[in-house]
């Protein structure tokens, strides 16, 4: 079993040696885009620009384009709030504005709310979500500690 521990612990010492998505220049250049874009709107609207591109990355490939995927919508939104306040509220991390690029604590929380939905995100996905998603956090202040759902953003 000794033997086996530094193999199964290499995948991570690479994983985690390796440039993280915020040092890509296409994944800067699309959050910086769409952090810019949706700067002026209200809180709730975030909450809903946000709803809509999880809904389209959740709806990619589908074959029924009518099927609902507001319960993988709903569980993204309520696994990325967690991982959030986990962050945030402990830690006091990445809650100031950054439109040049995303903290690492919003990109792992984007990434682990899409991998508890099964979410098949792309570099874009993830760039284009870290923006709003820190759009919101710049809008709720400590606010963001004290929500239990989105819903509840004004």
């Amino acid at each position: 079993m000794r033997r086996l521990a530094p193999l199964l612990l290499l995948p991570l010492a690479q994983a985690l040696a390796e440039p993280g998505p915020a040092d890509d220049p296409q994944f800067r250049t699309k959050y910086q885009q769409q952090y810019q874009r949706v700067e002026a709107l209200r809180p709730d609207m975030l909450v809903e620009e946000l709803r809509l591109r999880v809904e389209l990355v959740a709806s990619r490939g589908s074959a029924v384009g009518a099927a609902s995927n507001e319960r993988r919508v709903r569980g993204f939104e309520s696994a990325l709030l967690q991982n959030l306040q986990h962050t945030l509220c402990t830690d006091g991390a990445a809650r100031s504005s950054s439109p040049d690029g995303p903290a690492a604590p919003v990109v792992n929380s984007v990434t682990g709310a899409a991998q508890a939905q099964r979410l098949r995100t792309q570099g874009t996905d993830v760039a284009e979500i870290s923006a709003i998603t820190q759009r919101l956090i710049d809008s709720q202040g400590d606010g963001i500690c004290a929500l239990r759902s989105l819903d509840d953003v004004q």
